[in-house]
């Protein structure tokens, strides 16, 4: 037994002290954090529309960005960001909870769009998200958004 205890101090001294995972680099194709990169200016509002309801992230420049939709019919929450080239995911990134959805592109509203069930963990995570969260797509910058009682009020009226 001394033998062992030997040898494993022996090889800890010989490897080097071991790494925490908050030390190691970040593994190629982890999901980015986004919890310190500045908002986006802009502000979210709420609207009911034919079928449903929706909040809607416009920037300073009056651009619609990003759109979070309840279809009561469907029961599905749509992710919707605006786009001018396709991509086949939506990466949703927020404090506690990091998710790649598959996407469709919609060529005549300019938008990739994903869907959710309203009772998808990834809504919760996006309404308690610690003051931001990101949605991103390959070949386009992350958008980070501040959190908007708006986005809760949708997912509300799709689990009613």
């Amino acid at each position: 037994v001394k033998r062992i205890a030997i040898l494993a101090m022996a090889g800890a001294f010989a490897f080097g002290p071991l790494q925490t995972s908050s030390t190691l680099a970040q593994a190629p194709g982890a999901a980015a954090d986004f919890g310190y990169s500045p908002v986006t200016s802009g502000s979210w509002t709420y609207r009911v529309v034919t079928g449903g309801s929706e909040a809607t992230f416009v920037d300073n420049s009056g651009s619609a960005r990003m759109v979070v939709g309840c279809g009561r019919v469907t029961r599905l929450v749509t992710l919707s960001r605006l786009s001018a080239a396709p991509a086949a995911t939506l990466s949703v990134w927020t404090s506690s909870a990091t998710r790649n959805l598959p996407a469709r592109f919609d060529a005549a509203a300019r938008r990739v769009i994903a869907q959710v069930r309203p009772t998808d963990a990834l809504l919760d995570a996006i309404a308690f998200s610690r003051g931001r969260f990101a949605v991103s797509m390959p070949g386009s910058p992350a958008l980070v958004m501040p959190v908007g009682t708006e986005i809760t009020h949708v997912v509300e009226d799709c689990r009613a």
